[in-house]
């Protein structure tokens, strides 16, 4: 994750057996401020990299190694969007990583450190499509085989959530929004996940999980909390 205080990356190693993570040391990073934080694993080197964006629009692409229990990071690509970023999500089969652009849409680059430095903007991520307004936000990847599967953008201004087609021009599919349930809605949304493995008969097709900026116990505002939805039931209204 990004550690906005001290300026760097900081890394945790999780244990198999007994789910607890122990933190491994930071890479500090050459931004003014950092912000959003996403990794990357090569499908061509299997080599990992850590992106990191700042407010100003640049971003840095670290190669991380491992020595033992040392963790180090060396720069090798520097990145630019025109305003302000902040999620960030990459393909580790598709060698891409997206960038979303808070007041610009989402951007699309090669994620290899020799890809260079051009970008696409994917059509209908921002103002260009009425069922998207900003911020845009979190970002995330539900992988399906063959390249298959969506990306997924937390439209913050409309507490919606945007889906594009994961390969190709990303096409944009639909949006789609949490409402009232057993538990309050969503609003505001930053981060975003999701996971498509099956995670017992309420999540067969795996879970969405979005952070919920204003939380709700009947008529009582109280701390933000994390709503897990089933993807069956997301997928099936996109259809």
């Amino acid at each position: 994750g990004s550690h906005r205080d001290r300026l760097s990356m900081e890394f945790w190693l999780m244990n198999r057996d007994s789910s607890r993570m122990s933190h491994i040391g930071g890479v500090s990073s050459e931004l003014e401020d950092v912000y959003g934080f996403c990794l990357y694993r090569s499908p061509r080197t299997q080599d990992l990299y850590a992106f990191v964006n700042s407010k100003t629009g640049d971003i840095e692409q670290w190669k991380l190694s491992m020595t033992g229990d040392s963790l180090s990071g060396e720069k090798v690509r520097t990145l630019k969007v025109p305003s302000q970023p902040e999620g960030m999500v990459a393909d580790d089969s598709l060698a891409v990583i997206y960038i979303g652009e808070e007041g610009g849409g989402i951007h699309r680059f090669g994620a290899e450190p020799q890809d260079g430095q051009s970008s696409k903007r994917l059509k209908l991520s921002g103002e260009d499509n009425l069922a998207i307004q900003y911020d845009i936000e979190g970002l995330t990847i539900y992988y399906k085989p063959n390249g298959k599967g969506y990306l997924i953008a937390s439209s913050q201004g409309n507490n919606t959530y945007a889906v594009f087609e994961r390969s190709g021009e990303n096409k944009y599919l639909g949006s789609f929004e949490i409402s009232d349930g057993v538990v309050d809605g969503v609003s505001e949304t930053d981060g975003i996940d999701v996971i498509r493995y099956p995670l017992g008969d309420d999540y067969p097709q795996g879970m969405f999980v979005c952070q919920d900026g204003f939380n709700f116990e009947g008529e009582t505002k109280v701390a933000q909390n994390f709503k897990i939805v089933s993807w069956e039931n997301i997928e099936r209204n996109l259809k």
